[in-house]
């Protein structure tokens, strides 16, 4: 893939391939990712040598488009095609995206999820009315019709691309990463997909972490760690469906 920019007043050309795409969830408050935590992530991973890739989904940040998660997986598929491999990394609703995408696309070369949901089920109407609340009250996505329809698309879509579902047909590297004391998305969900997961695959439980991993320098560490292991030396079997604790 290249780029094309200027820098002063020359004309420049930036050809990238092998990427992390770091995948943002269902934002609480309006922004894009560039306003957000997630510019000084890609910045972190930069400085550690991986070059990475940041993206307002449809619908929210500075991204055109309406909200809903299958516009949302259209959205990465895109992305991840205009290079030649691609490291996704997915926080909580980016996981979901990521874990589909990773499952349908030759172009991934590993899978890493961050506080991810495994299924459906955990967006229940108590849920999804605070997600719809939140929505219309801050516009942090946009598009979003009645409530009734929103719930239904919401429902239907991820029914349809709830991880459980693909994680077993992810057939690179996987990292799972999800903390002990996420209030938002328990870490009971780190170890259905962790189970249903293939090989190699790794679940790191941060003991005591929050739903807000990203903000944890120890734990990015760990994932930038992970990546620089599975791109540059052979897997080490012996490793295989390990669990470590941070």
């Amino acid at each position: 893939m290249h780029l094309d920019t200027t820098i002063g007043r020359a004309f420049v050309r930036l050809h990238v391939e092998n990427v992390a795409v770091i995948c943002h969830g269902l934002p609480y408050d309006p922004g894009s990712v560039v306003e957000k935590s997630y510019d000084d992530l890609a910045k972190y991973f930069a400085k550690r040598g991986i070059d990475s890739v940041i993206f307002d989904f449809s619908g929210t940040g500075l991204s055109k488009g309406e909200f809903r998660i299958s516009n949302w997986v259209e959205d990465l598929m895109y992305i991840v095609d205009r290079f030649n491999e691609v490291n996704l990394i997915g926080f909580s609703m980016g996981g979901v995206i990521a874990t589909y995408v990773a499952a349908n696309s030759k172009n991934v070369k590993s899978l890493a999820t961050i506080s991810s949901p495994c299924c459906s089920k955990i967006f229940n109407d108590r849920v999804l009315e605070m997600i719809y609340s939140n929505a219309r009250t801050k516009g942090v996505l946009r598009g979003i019709e009645g409530y009734d329809e929103f719930i239904g698309k919401f429902k239907a879509d991820m029914e349809e691309f709830e991880p459980i579902k693909w994680i077993g047909n992810v057939n690179v590297p996987v990292l799972i990463v999800h903390g002990t004391a996420d209030e938002i998305v328990s870490y009971e969900n780190a170890e259905i997909l962790f189970k249903a997961a293939n090989e190699p695959k790794k679940l790191l439980k941060v003991k005591n972490g929050s739903h807000f991993l990203r903000r944890e320098r120890r734990v990015i560490d760990r994932i930038i760690d992970w990546l620089i292991g599975i791109n540059t030396l052979s897997i080490n079997k012996k490793n295989y469906g390990s669990i470590e604790e941070l």
